[in-house]
């Protein structure tokens, strides 16, 4: 028995399936690890300077939240924030009239159980004008955590951050 194992092993043909599978291994790996998420911290980001993403998160203005009924808008004018729970995530249309405008999308997850919800960036790409994504975090968790959240398929050139606030 040990001999046909050893001539297996030599064999040219099982050769070659074996650097096809271990090529194929690394490519999978490599390619797994560029598709992980890793959001930057808000307030790193923000104390470096940027203050169009201060203004964008923090700034007055009309702001999209979402209610029972769906889509409400407070403040004048048109919406560039839209502000909303990981809960009601997928119930959101985000092709609605009323988030044209949406720059930022605050997402907010109030416990770890709305963390294990699957967040599916791609739905986000019906938001033409979007260039930021934050997760407010207004639980306890590790920054690690934080940053490492899995988010699937974010448009390209949307960052996303993230933010640990909790209220007292």
């Amino acid at each position: 028995m040990s001999s046909f194992i050893s001539t297996l092993l030599r064999s040219h043909v099982l050769r070659n399936q074996n650097i096809r599978w271990i090529a194929l291994s690394i490519v999978s790996l490599l390619t797994n690890a560029a598709l992980a998420q890793s959001h930057q911290n808000l307030a790193s980001v923000i104390a470096s300077g940027n203050e169009a993403l201060s203004e964008a998160v923090y700034g007055l203005h009309a702001t999209a939240y979402v209610n029972g009924s769906g889509i409400q808008v407070a403040g004048e004018g048109e919406a560039t924030t839209l502000d909303l729970t990981a809960f009601n995530f997928g119930a959101v249309n985000f092709s609605d009239s009323a988030l044209n405008t949406v720059n930022t999308v605050i997402l907010r997850f109030e416990n770890a159980s709305q963390a294990a919800l699957a967040i599916d960036g791609g739905s986000l790409s019906a938001l033409e004008n979007l260039s930021n994504v934050v997760l407010l975090f207004t639980y306890d968790l590790s920054v690690a955590e934080a940053s490492s959240l899995p988010m699937s398929s974010l448009p390209a050139g949307v960052t996303s951050y993230y933010s640990i606030s909790i209220p007292e």
